[in-house]
């Protein structure tokens, strides 16, 4: 996880929003919690640079300051969620969605949401459960109320990185409004008790080595559940919890690649007689 006030790194990285035009097959590729379009744009890239049209949405309140990430809940992250989606849908080709952590539960939402939309379901570090404490402090700190909108938690090691040199250009930042976890717990908890009427083929990706999202307990967790016939899941070994950036992302971009193939509508060729 990641804030976007007061950078921990000094190096200046495109957070925006992003468009790459193709044809043929689209995705919609959604960051995590607190994270910024940035950790889904290497992997959206590559995607271009095969022909498929990709659009990176940023969440409500998310790239910007940590006092508009308090004034969001989960349904405004979804709602962004959405309009990228209605984006690419008025293309008319077969559509695909991608999301990193809470990015994930998200797309999960999107594909139970708008099934005859939704052609194949991609899982990232999926945050369908945190680590035990973490979960427990989280919801003891929500007995609170609307106060924690405006308390926020001090970030000082960064984003979950393996690759160091990936670590330091990440845009990590110090603060988090205390009610942007609550909120995930909550968007989780509401997702994964419909996973079973998501029944387009999926592809989930975690590393072993996530000490954000614990890896076994959320794969074991979203294969056992998904309604989908046509699922599979990869486990790394390099990477922690941004795999999109991390030691492991052209493992990912190849597995997402593959997968994403089998949707690619037919290309029309005009043959000179």
């Amino acid at each position: 996880m990641s804030s976007q006030d007061e950078p921990l790194s000094r190096t200046k990285v495109d957070t925006a929003e992003f468009f790459f035009d193709g044809s043929g097959l689209s995705a919609l590729v959604v960051h995590g919690l607190t994270g910024t379009p940035y950790e889904m744009r290497y992997l959206g890239e590559q995607l271009a640079a095969r022909g498929i049209r990709v659009r990176g949405v940023r969440l409500a309140g998310h790239a910007t300051a940590p006092e508009d990430l308090g004034a969001t809940t989960y349904d405004n992250w979804y709602e962004s969620v959405v309009r990228g989606f209605e984006e690419l849908r008025s293309y008319g080709d077969p559509n695909i969605v991608i999301g990193l952590s809470c990015g994930a539960v998200l797309s999960a939402r999107l594909a139970e949401d708008q099934p005859e939309a939704v052609s194949g379901l991609v899982m990232l570090a999926p945050a369908f459960f945190l680590p035990w404490r973490q979960a427990l402090l989280i919801k003891a700190v929500s007995l609170l109320g609307p106060i924690t909108r405006s308390l926020y938690l001090q970030n000082h090691q960064g984003s979950d990185i393996h690759d160091q040199s990936a670590a330091l250009v990440h845009p990590t930042c110090r603060l988090m409004p205390l009610s942007a976890p609550n909120e995930l717990l909550k968007l989780s908890a509401l997702v994964r008790a419909r996973l079973d009427r998501i029944k387009q083929p999926a592809l989930i990706m975690h590393s072993t080595g996530d000490h954000t999202c614990p890896a076994q307990k959320n794969v074991d967790f979203v294969m056992g559940h998904l309604g989908s016939a046509q699922k599979r899941a990869v486990m790394l070994e390099q990477s922690y919890h941004v795999i999109t950036v991390d030691s492991d992302k052209d493992r990912v971009v190849s597995e997402v690649l593959a997968f994403a193939n089998q949707f690619r509508a037919p290309t029309l060729r005009t043959v000179n007689a």
